[in-house]
């Protein structure tokens, strides 16, 4: 006689938080089923007890977390994202682009620059930066930078050799 196993799938992480809010609902529902059958079976003493206090309505609700995915920008375009940070002043975000490589055989040398806007100077300064390089044909480039304690008007500068510059829109630091 031979045993045979069965082997159950694991739920995918987003389907999973479904099944938990499915089954914490279920839950729930049986909880307040199990509460009205026993004060119906407890007379009508308890019921005209109930009917006299004062009722209170509970609304359940479920609120759905936003969906992040790592969309890859296009060539010639840089996206900024916040990312979350568990410090209040402290802001780090992640900035993206494709780099095209004309020639795959060769190196690509690149570099990120954050920007800080002077109001007293009334220009762009530099505030970080950061350099890479690849050699192959296009790649998608990523550059986390923080921010900490220093509110104000950012953006972010991609230099490619060979001469290509992309700037980020521009947008709001404040602690």
């Amino acid at each position: 006689m031979s045993l045979r196993s069965s082997v159950t799938p694991v739920v995918a992480s987003g389907t999973a938080s479904a099944v938990k809010l499915l089954v914490a609902a279920l839950a729930f529902t049986g909880a307040y089923v199990g509460v009205e059958a026993s004060q119906n079976a407890s007379g009508q003493a308890r019921a005209s007890a109930v009917a006299d206090s004062q009722v209170q309505t509970v609304t359940l609700s479920a609120e759905a977390m936003p969906v992040t995915t790592a969309k890859t920008p296009e060539s010639g375009v840089i996206t900024v994202s916040a990312v979350a940070s568990p410090r209040p002043c402290e802001k780090p975000y992640r900035a993206q682009s494709v780099i095209d490589n004309a020639d795959p055989d060769g190196t690509v040398s690149y570099g990120w620059r954050l920007e800080r806007w002077s109001p007293a100077a009334k220009k762009w300064r530099t505030y970080l930066t950061s350099h890479s390089g690849f050699t192959g044909g296009a790649q998608s480039v990523e550059w986390q930078p923080r921010i900490v304690n220093n509110p104000g008007w950012y953006r972010v500068k991609l230099s490619v050799s060979g001469g290509d510059v992309l700037n980020s829109e521009k947008f709001q630091v404040s602690c």
